[in-house]
């Protein structure tokens, strides 16, 4: 069945704390979780979009606008991707990321960033086939 791509709202949140726990292999403090998802979802800047099969969100992706001085025009950042682990694989992936391409196109974006961590071989994998350059590294400390 082809899912359908659309906006998230705020009955999906439960959802999609399920979707970026598993992303993260962790469990997120949920209070907190909630907290975020609620501010952002109110956020104009910050598009948040599901793949639904029947009732069951199967999928989830965010774009977050930004404006950056080493930018001539807003950019955003893919934060969360991640697909149910029994359909990854299935397509829904790459409908999502044509639905955020289509509305960083909308916005007059100029460009999609994006981080995988470096065991994610398949994710990584999966950008290059959309047409994604690898051309940066990033770096994180803990505080």
């Amino acid at each position: 069945m082809q899912p359908q791509i659309r906006n998230a709202n705020i009955d999906d949140l439960n959802a999609i704390y399920n979707l970026v726990c598993d992303l993260e292999a962790c469990e997120m403090e949920k209070i907190s979780f909630e907290n975020i998802f609620k501010k952002n979802i109110a956020d104009p800047n910050v598009h948040y979009i599901v793949a639904q099969i029947d009732k069951r969100i199967v999928g989830f992706i965010s774009l977050h606008v930004q404006y950056i001085l080493h930018h001539s025009n807003p950019t955003c950042e893919l934060q969360e991707l991640n697909i149910v682990p029994e359909l990854r694989g299935s397509g829904i992936g790459g409908l999502l990321m044509v639905e955020a391409e289509k509305v960083a196109r909308g916005l007059n974006l100029e460009e999609i960033e994006l981080t995988t961590k470096i065991h994610r071989e398949r994710a990584q994998t999966f950008y290059k086939k959309l047409g994604y350059i690898h051309s940066h590294n990033k770096y994180v400390k803990k505080l």
